[in-house]
């Protein structure tokens, strides 16, 4: 059987977004088979030169959905900064099992390397380590599995596959972290990159990326009687703050998972919600509030960006007087 061919998520002239099919690899030197040769293969097809092709981010091989490319260094070194200030959302679809008994999960560690024969896998360090951290939210429940969602606030390496892991849930598939029991249920890791969501650093457009989820995934949650939620993307809906990305909402921070079960709900997460069913912009820019209180000059920085729209206002309303 022919391997499964990435498909085109988006194009324009200086980014080229892909549905990276699990079991390709983004990038490995000396194979045809990665993704990142096959992108460089379309752009030699089309005439152009596949050398201004570049990767600017990395999915595992077994890891489904949207992989982004920049055509051209400049364009390249403009989403990496992106990436680096966090303004990029991602969010991640998997499989879990067993099914968490809590909603909603605030995942905190410190990742650090280990290896592992000739591999490597991210082991959690009281410190010493990087800082990871994930929001996780269990969208549908099955027999067996829970549909999740997770949004990490960096790009560790494995860093959604550690926190699963770690609240008890590891992803359905996960040898690695998981252990015999998750290869079991499951042929791979059943985590799919469902979507990237930025502001194009080229024509400021706001970008979500989507990437479909894939039918194995699918089949598994239908096989274990589940039913896969319609508000899958609900998330993405959140205002975005000045700062360029998606404000997180303020679910209880966890460093000790021993005891996640007991975790109430957050009620902070209604905030987004309000009953018009439309997410109010103002509420999550007032929450940052309360801390700000405390020291002056903090307080006194933000005022002048206030105060500047204020002389464009003015300009205008001397117009019809003349």
């Amino acid at each position: 059987m022919p391997p499964v061919e990435p498909t085109v998520i988006f194009e324009d002239g200086w980014l080229l977004a892909i549905d990276k099919p699990a079991g390709m690899l983004a990038h490995a030197e000396g194979t045809t088979h990665s993704a990142l040769a096959w992108a460089q293969a379309r752009e030699a097809k089309a005439q152009r030169d596949p050398v201004f092709l570049h990767l600017v981010h990395r999915l595992d091989r077994q890891t489904s959905g949207v992989l982004l490319f920049a055509r051209g260094k400049a364009i390249a070194e403009a989403v990496n900064a992106l990436f680096r200030d966090r303004k990029v959302l991602k969010m991640y679809v998997a499989l879990c099992s067993p099914v968490p008994t809590v909603r909603w999960l605030k995942v905190d560690q410190l990742l650090k390397p280990e290896r592992i024969g000739s591999g490597e896998r991210m082991q959690v360090v009281a410190e010493g380590g990087i800082e990871a951290s994930c929001e996780i939210e269990v969208l549908a429940r099955g027999r067996r599995f829970a549909v999740v969602r997770v949004i990490p606030d960096q790009g560790r390496k494995h860093q959604v596959r550690v926190a699963l892991a770690a609240s008890g849930s590891p992803i359905a598939g996960d040898f690695l972290y998981g252990g015999a029991l998750s290869r079991q249920l499951a042929p791979r890791v059943m985590l799919h990159a469902r979507s990237l969501q930025f502001s194009h650093p080229h024509t400021q457009e706001h970008l979500i990326l989507f990437a479909a989820l894939p039918s194995d995934l699918k089949k598994l949650v239908a096989d274990d009687g589940g039913t896969l939620p319609t508000n899958l993307d609900a998330r993405h809906r959140a205002p975005v703050a000045k700062h360029g990305r998606a404000p997180l909402l303020a679910l209880p921070k966890i460093n000790n998972l021993a005891g996640a079960a007991a975790l109430p709900q957050p009620r902070s997460y209604a905030r987004a919600k309000p009953a018009g069913g439309q997410p109010s912009p103002s509420k999550p820019e007032q929450a940052p509030s309360k801390p700000e209180q405390a020291p002056s000059k903090p307080e006194q920085a933000p005022s002048k960006p206030e105060q500047a729209p204020s002389k464009p206002e003015q300009a205008r309303s001397k117009l019809p007087k003349k």
